[in-house]
């Protein structure tokens, strides 16, 4: 845990590399018997930019992977928004890449994530993450239920493309699936257009 862990004040701001990207500082309360996190508040956070466009189909799903130290996830782009947060006392190095159409195509953002961090990721944006604790809790509020037929529509980039100039924490040690290792490099992605992101 990061020496400002506890009882930040909750705000949002907006990640000028990727628009529409969002981090927020989320309030942990402690004492002796451990820590609570209101770790999602519609009412709250709307006002400080969570888009109220996530919840318009009424469609939610919370998802959650426990990994252990040096697993290295992504980078994915599923054809959702998702809010991602870390739901116990590990961290993880979190890695995205736009690959939308425009300008910000290629860009990338960076931060380490724990209890006290959330961040709002629009759909067409690819997430990653590796952990940097003895093991992690990621959470993922999605707007859209996960379905095997949705599969074509996700987009995805090599994590270890030099283009990328991602800094990764022993990424050579990582442990990473085979289906992340062979990811198209970023010079062979498609970007993804308005229509598909619909």
């Amino acid at each position: 845990m990061t020496e400002d862990f506890f009882e930040k004040k909750l705000a949002g701001k907006e990640i000028s590399a990727i628009p529409g990207m969002v981090a927020f500082d989320i309030p942990v309360h402690g004492d002796n018997r451990g820590w609570f996190k209101e770790n999602f508040q519609k009412e709250k956070m709307v006002p400080l930019g969570f888009p109220e466009s996530f919840f318009k189909d009424g469609k939610l799903q919370n998802n959650v992977s426990l990994s252990r130290k040096g697993v290295l996830r992504g980078l994915h782009a599923e054809p959702w928004d998702k809010y991602i947060s870390v739901a116990d006392n590990g961290s993880v190095l979190g890695s995205w890449v736009d690959l939308r159409e425009g300008d910000s195509f290629g860009h990338v953002y960076q931060t380490v994530i724990d209890a006290s961090k959330g961040i709002y990721v629009p759909r067409g944006v690819a997430n990653g993450f590796q952990v940097l604790s003895e093991t992690v809790s990621y959470s993922y509020l999605v707007n859209d239920y996960w379905a095997l037929e949705l599969k074509p529509k996700y987009a995805f980039v090599n994590y270890a493309d030099p283009a990328l100039d991602i800094t990764w924490d022993d990424v050579e040690n990582a442990e990473v699936s085979e289906a992340d290792k062979n990811h198209a490099l970023l010079k062979d992605v498609v970007p993804l257009t308005k229509e598909q992101l619909q």
